[in-house]
């Protein structure tokens, strides 16, 4: 049997950070939580492994992003409202599927995550479904486990609602350069589920979660009724989940009322689609009555503050769904704020905002809450409310993180503090991946003392500018100024 004992001066159980914890971990899962003297006593030939200066997380879970390692910036395209930014993305400089993940993989594990959702973005669609494999072999090397929902649209691929009247508002010339991007999918949806079945029988893990095989109609708006049915049917058949993107922009909630006459949520409710094995995306613009339906169908949020921002979405109620019961993940979208997959940054920036209107926000959210949506709930929205993740308990995986809180606490402490060490506003208003020293996942160390044990950094980063280099070219943004004047109308 293979065992070993991991201790810190502090360590995040039960939902708290607390003093003295140690972790006896056998055969990959957590056996034991107790002190660190009372498990010598009872284990005594089992070797430890940590330290006082240490803080003891569980593995945090990326409950939504995208996998492309560096933020669309980085590949030439700059940030922009959501719906112009998506049709600029024709230029973008990509990654092979194995260097994005496996680059993806190694800034992930830099920063504490352990698991991840991954929406796959296809090089080709005609060829998503062979790129696949190449993704998930990678993040098996970098270690990380992964949620993977390959996406579907069948509808409004170049605009909302009316895209033959968008296209013959363009001068000749943009409207025959750009009439491809508004034809169908070369995937039926026969098509697509054939081939996400073959997917899921090859690579899903029931048990292991190292693989979850997923399904993602990519958003409302560019799914119909018939694609959203049978996808949440071909999830439920297989006791997996559903991702979806919703309610990310003002446009998406206009094409809801454009559309039904109603909101998108109640829309979802109305046709059976909202359930507990939903998870939506960002989730910015919602009406008055959507958190309850939310609720109270136990549907789990995928919160992405860093996107919201970036691309000019807004601020999600994060508040008013915490205070209210409803499940949220937190996610970064590939697009965080510094455009460094940074984790910690990600939850600081997502618990400032969600206390932005201040005496209004009652109860204020409390940094315990934003830690445990970024790893227990994390784990359920992303996983399901079974995996065995995203906690320091007994009979979980033993996915760890042990932060330097030393270094994090600095020597930035008044004096008279008393037992500042167990300040979790301090851990979760400093913490960032510079801080994380060591990570281990289903019992194995990833990362020891700053550096992947499964990757040459120095010969990975070599190999991605070699492929990028030659890739860059002008960014076509013809299209931007008629995409602005379309959609300026849907606002307010």
């Amino acid at each position: 049997m293979s065992q070993q004992i991991i201790y810190a001066g502090h360590g995040f159980v039960g939902g708290e950070l607390r003093a003295a914890v140690a972790v006896l971990v056998e055969n990959g899962v957590i056996a034991v939580v107790d002190t660190l003297a009372n498990m010598r006593a009872a284990h005594p030939h089992v070797d430890t492994f940590g330290g006082d200066q240490y803080a003891l997380l569980p593995g945090f879970i990326n409950s939504h992003d995208h996998g492309r390692a560096f933020g669309t910036l980085a590949g030439g395209t700059p940030d922009h409202v959501l719906e112009i930014w998506l049709n600029m993305l024709g230029n973008q400089a990509m990654l092979t599927p194995r260097l994005s993940a496996l680059l993806e993989g190694w800034l992930l594990v830099r920063a504490g995550v352990t698991a991840t959702a991954h929406s796959h973005n296809p090089l080709t669609w005609a060829g998503m479904f062979a790129e696949i494999p190449h993704t998930l072999a990678a993040y098996e090397q970098a270690g990380v486990r992964v949620a993977l929902h390959p996406p579907i649209i069948d509808q409004n691929r170049l605009v909302y609602a009316d895209q033959a009247g968008f296209i013959a508002s363009l001068p000749p010339d943009l409207r025959n350069r750009v009439a491809g991007m508004a034809d169908p999918l070369p995937l039926t949806h026969d098509d697509y589920f054939a081939a996400l079945t073959a997917l899921y029988d090859a690579h899903h893990d029931a048990e292991g979660y190292r693989v979850h095989i997923q399904v993602s109609p990519a958003g409302g708006q560019w799914c119909s009724d018939t694609l959203m049915l049978r996808a949440q049917a071909w999830a439920r058949e297989r006791n997996t989940r559903v991702q979806m993107h919703m309610l990310e922009s003002q446009q998406q909630q206009a094409y809801a009322w454009r559309t039904w006459g109603i909101g998108f949520i109640e829309h979802l409710d109305q046709i059976g689609v909202l359930d507990d094995a939903l998870t939506l995306a960002h989730m910015v613009w919602l009406e008055p009555n959507d958190i309850e339906r939310l609720r109270a169908a136990g549907t789990g949020i995928a919160h992405n503050p860093s996107s919201n921002l970036r691309l000019r979405c807004g601020i999600a109620p994060l508040a008013d769904l915490l205070n209210a019961g409803v499940r949220v993940g937190i996610g970064m979208d590939g697009q965080t704020l510094d455009d460094d997959q940074d984790y910690g940054r990600e939850l600081r920036l997502a618990w400032t905002l969600a206390n932005l209107n201040g005496l209004a926000v009652d109860p204020p959210i409390r940094p315990q809450q934003v830690i445990t949506a970024g790893t227990a709930t994390g784990a359920a929205i992303t996983f399901g409310a079974d995996a065995p993740l995203g906690e320091i308990a007994v009979g979980k995986l033993a996915d760890l993180v042990l932060i330097d809180y030393a270094a994090l606490r600095g020597a930035y402490l008044p004096p008279d503090q008393p037992d500042a060490a167990l300040n979790t506003d301090l851990l979760l208003r400093r913490l960032t991946h510079q801080h994380v020293r060591h990570v281990m996942i289903g019992g194995e160390w990833v990362l020891r003392d700053g550096q992947h044990t499964r990757i040459d950094e120095a010969a990975l980063f070599a190999e991605v500018r070699e492929h990028l280099q030659g890739q860059s070219a002008p960014l076509d943004d013809a299209l931007r100024p008629y995409l602005e004047t379309f959609y300026r109308e849907w606002d307010g």
